[in-house]
Order: C-alpha cells, then structure tokens, then sequence
C-alpha cells in the first residue's frame, strides 16, 4: 500500500508552489506515493502558467482550500498567504489524527506573514505541537550525512540559557532518543550532546550550565535507557572541527544556529526537517520561503523531495514497529 502523504501549499508568495509542483513532476513520485496537495487551486493553476508547466491531470490529489482569499503575489509578504499556509496546516494535522492520511510534507511558511494571518506561532514545529497535543515533540534534522535533535526551536538567543532545564533537556533527549529507535530503526541509538558554553564551560568558568544541567541529566538517561552511548558534552567547534558527529546517530544540539549552521553545510540541499514525537509523520524541507526567489523558476526541489522520500520511510518504520 502507497503511503498518503499530505502536501500543504506553505506561504504562496514565496518557493513553495514552485519546488512542490516540481517535485511531483520529478518522475517516480506520484507514482511511487500516494499524494494529496492543500491548496487553492487557483494557486497551482497559477503557477502553472508562470513556470510554463503542464498540468499533471490525474497524477495527484489536490483539497481545494480559500479560494477566495488567494492573490497571488509572489515575493511578498501578505496577510492571506499568512491565513492560507495556516488554514492548509490545521487541516492537515485534523486529516492525520483522524487517520486519513499517514504523514504531512510541508512546504516553508514565513513565520511573519503566518502571525499576520492570525495564527501566533513561532514555527510550524510550535504549531503542530499544540495541535496535536502529544507528550513531547522536538524538532529533528536529518541527511544522508547526520542527523540533529535539538533542545530549543526559535527563541531569542537571549533567552536561551534560561531555557535550558534539566527537566527540558530530559524531555528532549528522551524524544529523540525514542525517535531513533521508533522512526528510524536503530536499535541502541548513539547520541553525542552539544554544550551550552564555549569550551563546555571549562569547568565552570565561562558557565556552569554544563556541571549544573546537562551532565547530571546524561548521566540519569543512561542509567534510563541502559546505554553508554550518550555522550557530551561537548564543545560545538571542535566536535564539528573534527568530525566527531560521525561516531554518532544524532547530534543534540542546544539552540537553532548551534545545529543549523553545520548541519546546512554537511547536508547540503538534501536536508530534512523532522518534528519528532507527534503522533503522525511530518517532514519539510530544510530551507525557507526565498521570496527573493519567488516566481522565477530557479528553486531547487532536491530537499522537499527528500522529505516526500523521507516521511514514506518514516511511515513505514512506525508500522513495523
């Protein structure tokens, strides 16, 4: 049975629409999936049009969604492209938890126009979270190259110290741990814990979030897990320097720039945003809207392929479980 995977449209206005509709011409992938796309489909016409494109009749589903609200302007940041990409959200998680769908690929939002559009979230990883309730979710990067879990999303750099609890980086590292052994099938998953401070503190000098925080929780999820292999922490440039990740299943990281960063520039145009813990599948692509970008036919698909190829992967370690 093909995995139904759910494509939401993402901010109109910017890269989706584009890398979308190339990605479903890319050829194998209606074929190899079963795939649905929420959007207005005075949208995809559009683009159509605009890429010189030819319609795929048959090829995939589309649920037609605010078409009275889609006007087009690619590049720009709008209030209804905000309501569209949010609307295409919500009701895509109410298809999955209703089990008529297995998974959601989601094209890039622009987190301003969505609070524009009136739904007040930080991301779509913040957004799915309080949709669908689960105990614990985290966001995940993942490539052929590494895969990083990560213990905050998008806060201030400033507030990131404060964030980081023993209860969170418990919650978190449990998350993913489980993720790696349920959604990816790895066994006894190596994990190699970034720290907070340059140089890991040294020791409490330059801070004592490492000693306070994150070693104490490492040693008690060992003990939980019953493994030796989560190790740290360890200071982000010389772990990365020195390629130490690829002792590891995943890297932890503390805050978005820490992981991101390197994760960009081992994994290339082939990553994968994962949101692990909820209770059905959800990928993306590992980059945002480029509204510089919009409308001129030179997006690049390869990551949103990617993440089609990988939520039906995901899809299936879930059942075999």
């Amino acid at each position: 049975m093909k995995t139904r995977i759910l494509i939401t449209i993402g901010d109109m206005n910017g890269i989706g629409p584009e890398i979308i509709l190339k990605a479903l011409g890319t050829p194998g992938i209606t074929d190899t999936y079963d795939i649905t796309l929420i959007a207005p489909t005075t949208v995809i016409e559009y683009y159509y049009r605009l890429l010189g494109l030819e319609p795929m009749q048959g090829k995939f589903n589309i649920i037609s969604i605010c078409e009275g609200k889609a006007n087009v302007e690619p590049g720009v940041e709008s209030k209804e492209a905000g309501y569209i990409a949010g609307f295409a959200i919500k009701m895509a998680v109410n298809l999955c938890v209703e089990e008529r769908y297995d998974a959601i690929v989601t094209a890039p939002i622009s987190k301003n126009a969505l609070n524009l559009g009136g739904f007040k979230y930080a991301g779509h990883t913040e957004m799915l979270t309080e949709l669908d309730n689960p105990i614990s979710s985290a966001m995940v990067m993942i490539s052929d190259k590494l895969k990083i879990g990560f213990a905050t999303t998008h806060p201030p750099l400033d507030k990131v110290a404060g964030l980081i609890t023993k209860k969170l980086m418990e919650e978190k590292i449990r998350t993913c741990f489980y993720s790696m052994k349920n959604d990816f099938g790895i066994e006894e998953p190596k994990i190699g814990v970034l720290s907070l401070n340059p140089h890991a503190g040294e020791h409490g000098q330059i801070g004592n979030e490492e000693i306070k925080v994150i070693t104490p929780v490492l040693e008690k999820l060992k003990e939980t897990f019953k493994t030796s292999s989560l190790d740290g922490p360890f200071s982000s440039d010389a772990y990365f320097g020195n390629k130490t990740y690829e002792r590891y299943d995943m890297t932890f990281a503390l805050y978005h720039d820490q992981g991101f960063i390197p994760f960009k520039m081992i994994a290339g145009l082939k990553g994968v945003n994962y949101t692990a813990g909820l209770s059905f599948v959800r990928t993306s692509p590992d980059h945002g809207t480029a509204f510089d970008i919009a409308g001129k036919n030179i997006a690049d698909p390869a990551s949103i392929i990617e993440a089609i190829k990988a939520a039906d992967i995901i899809t299936k370690n879930r059942k075999e479980i």
